[in-house]
């Protein structure tokens, strides 16, 4: 017997999700004035009833019939028990005091969710259909044994960004709630052909990184998406002829395509099931020991319930400046134009939700958005496929020219210029031809994944719909072409206004209380993936505030970022190598010390390691009073060898020898005691002496150029530099460099020369198959993109690989000259300097010192 066959006389019920039993507990019973035997979804209208008196429109005719309208197509279709689990959880977190955000996804469209509390964005204020969210005709139910059944597939999708620090406490309740039914979710993550084509060609064929590099730059991204490899080699001459010639490694590679790479855990999906949750689907451990499924989103999603809760770190810290200046979330008006003006001449978007993007914030720096519904078209337009509207509609938004499609459809597309810019505008034309707004969503959604049979079905009855209703002939095939047009690149509205109005609350926060936005924006760099680049983005900003970082001080600073006047202190524990272990240790050392050596053992004392003490003194945090940091390092680590009997020795001939160790040392290697014995025996000093050499190593290397060592130690540590900037360490030899920020004001061709560090670093092939340099390069001030040739007024590119022994690599610093175009700098000469600065006895073997 085959291991099919196996299975084939096996009854499995797959009959779809059951949802998780929703209780009105009399403690909700209680606190909204309901009866006691109130049903489910008499409790959701109650809730509802509350909203509209909250809103003060309970009176309204439009917003009652629409919520009439929604609450009979939830009970319908079996979704009112899902609404208020959702509900439930929105409920836990605001009173658990864990805040959420305005909505996300198609679940903005839905009045009753506004009403309920779930969504903070009115979606009949802004045009957001219900319908967009549940589709009567889409949604399927199925009643077996008296059990209502939902089709995973079709089912409502409710999105909920939580508080990053609190979302575990959401994740606790509902696994409290629901014992043994809930899990995380697995993720499988598959070879592409792009990553197989470059990896098979270096390993089957033994082709250089290079030319696989070229190669499968030549498969294109359409609409963000990466093409297939045989839609590649059916499209594009080059990549198929290249393919032809090396058969085995595309052979190879389309083989191993789709294959599974690798699993992981779903970053904000939970799992929530009507049985124990191993009755529906099996489940795992992770590496951190938490129950996940052992299917995939997809297949988990056909007997359980899904949840997407994303910790967003914009939503802590809205909440958090909310909280400093003593105002609610909710007291924010998103319609302010006070939140717009900053808007007409953005030049520093950190921390701005959505629009610090680079890409967002170029659409936003091009369209100005005035209002919340261009900063929702900003989000909408900065993405692949959108992104070629964006001058059509900044040249709507800034002179209030576009060119008109049809007058027909001017109602709906001239609020965004022309560009159909929404699935919400796509329903509503089709609605305006004739079809009902779940038809509408239908005919989105079956053009959208391009079903081959069904849209040559629904093309018939547009052009018949339209004929029906005795409309002009050239409506239909404009309606179509903006259809199949448009489906590559339309947005969800939902999703986009209500983000928009997030980052309208972080616009609002950070130009009306910027320090106290900056606060909260530096106190959650520790959850960022690089905490120091985060920090030195923030603080770039700064200055056009007002408001200076002040550097961390052992007696000053808290162990988080703090006010200090008008500025704010660096916090100790963002300090690079001091970690969260060393909180009660650092509180302990916190004190008042006498001299250098009082210092030493009041961090001995404490339980401070000696990396640690070292890290503070390097950033400047503990003021020892030696010559130089890099002095005080070793110093640190010479006493560090010291017994407690040599130490009480040193302290005899402290002040006579101003502290200063090595002195100090060297005395006492002659010095007797009153039996005329030495203190430190020859055998004792070389000792200390082969034990102290490689810290004394490291420090003479680094006092070669010690404004570059602290320098260097303040970027690495901090984040940034409060001392001399690079500039003015390297305009001692070359006293025309200027800053990266300097450059973004010049004129195009001006020649430049600047210094700054790289932050990336790639040689790319042109559409012309020649080699270019590739280089993100900062100072203190900003980044530059910088590009090297070889062209006609010299070989820039050899010159610079020759000069520097290959191309520049991150973290590298390099003297630039070239010339301004645009927002690029066109290189000449690219110089790496060779200041090298030891932090760690491993430098010293890798120079062989």
């Amino acid at each position: 017997m085959s291991f099919q066959q196996k299975f084939e006389g096996l009854d499995v019920p797959m009959h779809g999700v059951r949802l998780p039993k929703f209780d009105v507990l009399s403690a909700y019973k209680t606190r909204f004035n309901v009866k006691g035997d109130c049903t489910n979804i008499e409790f959701l209208k109650s809730l509802c009833a509350l909203g509209l008196k909250k809103f003060n429109i309970e009176n309204n005719k439009i917003y009652k019939a629409r919520l009439s309208t929604e609450l009979e197509i939830l009970e319908e279709l079996g979704f009112v028990d899902y609404i208020l689990l959702i509900w439930d959880v929105v409920d836990f977190c605001k009173q658990s005091d864990i805040p959420t955000g305005l909505g996300r996804g198609s679940a903005a469209g839905s009045l009753v969710l506004y009403l309920i509390g779930v969504t903070k964005i009115d979606p009949v204020r802004y045009d957001l259909y219900f319908e967009r969210f549940v589709s009567r005709i889409r949604a399927k139910k199925n009643v077996v044994n008296g059990i209502t059944y939902l089709d995973g597939s079709l089912m409502a999708d409710v999105d909920v960004d939580i508080c990053y620090y609190k979302r575990h406490k959401v994740l606790e309740y509902l696994d409290s709630k629901f014992k043994g039914k809930t899990s995380k979710i697995l993720t499988l993550n598959t070879l592409s052909g792009k990553l197989l084509m470059k990896e098979c060609g270096k390993i089957v064929s033994e082709k250089a990184e290079s030319e696989m590099t070229f190669i499968t730059d030549q498969i294109p991204k359409v609409f963000g998406q990466v093409k297939d490899i045989e839609e590649t080699y059916q499209e594009v001459e080059s990549f198929k002829k290249w393919c032809d010639e090396n058969p085995k490694v595309y052979k190879v590679a389309k083989k191993l395509r789709g294959l599974i790479k690798n699993k992981g855990v779903h970053a904000s999906g939970m799992l929530l099931s009507y049985d124990n949750l191993e009755e529906s689907c099996p489940t795992e451990l992770d590496s951190s020991k938490n129950e996940v499924s052992s299917f995939d989103m997809e297949w988990v999603a056909l007997l359980n319930v899904k949840l997407d809760l994303l910790g967003l770190r914009s939503v802590s810290v809205v909440d958090s400046v909310c909280k400093m200046i003593g105002i609610k979330v909710e007291d924010i008006d998103i319609n302010d134009p006070c939140i717009y003006q900053p808007l007409q001449d953005l030049k520093h978007p950190h921390g701005i939700f959505q629009i610090e993007a680079d890409t967002n914030f170029k659409v936003c720096q091009k369209v100005k958005p005035r209002n919340l519904e261009e900063l929702s078209a900003v989000l909408a337009l900065a993405r692949p496929g959108a992104l070629q509207f964006v001058e059509q509609y900044a040249n709507y938004t800034n002179h209030n020219q576009y060119e008109v499609i049809h007058e027909f459809f001017e109602d709906i597309l001239g609020k965004t210029g022309g560009v159909c810019l929404y699935q919400e505008q796509l329903m509503k034309m089709a609605h305006k031809i004739g079809f009902t707004l779940d038809e509408a969503e239908i005919i989105r959604r079956v053009v959208g994944k391009k079903k081959v049979d069904e849209v040559k079905v629904w093309k018939e009855k547009i052009y018949s719909k339209v004929a029906e209703n005795n409309l002009a002939e050239d409506i239909a095939s404009i309606f179509w072409k903006i259809l199949e047009d448009s489906a590559n690149y339309s947005f969800n509205k939902s999703h986009s206004a209500a983000y928009a109005g997030l980052a309208a609350s972080t616009i609002y926060l950070k130009f009306k209380h910027p320090k106290h936005f900056f606060l909260a924006l530096l106190k959650m760099t520790k959850n960022e993936p690089d905490p120091i680049s985060e920090i030195s983005k923030i603080e770039r900003e700064l200055k056009y505030f007002g408001i200076k970082l002040l550097p961390p001080d052992i007696m000053r600073s808290e162990l988080d970022f703090s006010f200090e006047g008008d500025d704010i202190r660096f916090g100790l524990l963002s300090i690079k190598g001091v970690s969260d272990k060393s909180i009660e240790k650092i509180l302990n050392f916190k004190r008042d010390y006498l001299n250098k050596f009082d210092a030493f053992e009041a961090a001995k004392a404490a339980g401070l390691g000696i990396g640690t003490l070292s890290a503070l003194i390097q950033a400047g945090a503990v003021n020892v009073s030696s010559k130089s940091r890099s002095y005080s390092v070793y110093e640190a680590q010479l006493w560090n060898i010291l017994t407690e009997k040599e130490k009480k020795f040193c302290l005899n001939f402290a002040e006579e020898l101003e502290f200063n160790l090595v002195k100090i040392l060297t005395k006492l290697s002659t010095f007797t005691d009153e039996k005329g014995k030495k203190v430190l025996k020859d055998t004792r000093l070389e000792t200390i002496k082969t034990k102290s050499e490689p810290y004394k190593l490291i420090y003479q290397q680094n006092n070669k150029n010690e404004s570059f060592a602290n320098w260097f130690y303040e970027n690495a540590l901090l984040g940034y530099t409060y001392g001399k900037r690079l500039r003015d360490i390297f305009s001692e030899k070359r006293a025309s460099l200027i800053m990266a920020e300097e450059i973004i004001d010049l004129p195009d061709n001006t020649a430049v020369v600047f210094v700054g560090t790289v932050i990336f670093s790639k040689l790319k092939k042109s559409k012309k198959g020649s080699d270019y340099l590739w280089l993100e390069v900062k100072d203190e001030t900003a980044s530059k993109k910088v590009l090297l040739f070889n062209s006609k007024k010299g070989k820039f590119l050899e010159q610079c690989t020759e000069l520097n022994n290959g191309i520049p690599k991150e973290g590298q610093i390099c003297i630039i000259r070239g010339n301004k175009k645009e927002d690029c700098v066109f290189a000449e000469v690219v110089a790496v300097q060779n200041n090298k600065i030891y932090t760690k006895l491993g430098d010293l073997k890798e120079k062989n010192i």
